[in-house]
């Protein structure tokens, strides 16, 4: 498995950056539009990778933002999104949006995505609405992570819990259940 890329940037195309390597081989690395956009040609470059291995071909997708590997990793989790649709969402939409979407059940934003539609979007939505799979890409402090996790044991959406944890100020795992518990009220 191929986990990272460096070399010089020989060629880039918006979806597709060159990189030859010091050892003399030719890198094709498929980037999103986002990552594109902050390389520069000639420069040594460095992309972390996600390997795709099908029958008829061995794909690199590359990234220079670990929360945009996460989120290609992530939708390629959702059965039916392949790494084409994938790599289309890491260009239109950024980490922190497409969390934000997921989060907030946000249709709208992920049908602005070319190739998504709104069944598709619902979907998206509700195989990664598992709030472990969102604590593990939005960074969230332990006690955070803790405190939101003991509120929706106690039943409430996490959707709301979310909302009302991002408004409390309290410090502390117990003293932020408390404080959630009296907006939740």
């Amino acid at each position: 498995m191929i986990v990272a890329v460096e070399g010089i940037l020989t060629k880039l195309e918006p979806n597709l950056a060159i990189l030859k390597c010091a050892s003399g081989i030719s890198y094709g690395v498929i980037v999103s539009l986002n990552c594109s956009s902050t390389l520069k040609k000639g420069e040594l470059t460095e992309l972390m990778t996600t390997q795709i291995l099908r029958e008829d071909a061995s794909l690199l997708y590359g990234f220079q933002d670990k929360k945009e590997q996460a989120m290609f990793s992530m939708l390629l989790k959702v059965s039916g999104v392949g790494a084409s649709t994938a790599m289309a969402v890491c260009s239109t939409l950024s980490s922190s949006e497409f969390t934000s979407a997921i989060i907030n059940g946000d249709e709208k934003a992920l049908t602005a995505v070319p190739g998504i539609g709104p069944k598709s979007a619902r979907k998206i939505i509700a195989e990664l609405s598992d709030a472990k799979l969102l604590m593990d890409s939005v960074e969230v402090d332990n006690y955070k992570n803790d405190a939101i996790l003991a509120l929706e044991t106690l039943g409430f959406k996490r959707d709301r819990v979310l909302k009302v944890i991002s408004e409390c100020k309290s410090e502390d795992t117990a003293s932020l259940i408390k404080e959630a518990l009296k907006k939740l009220a």
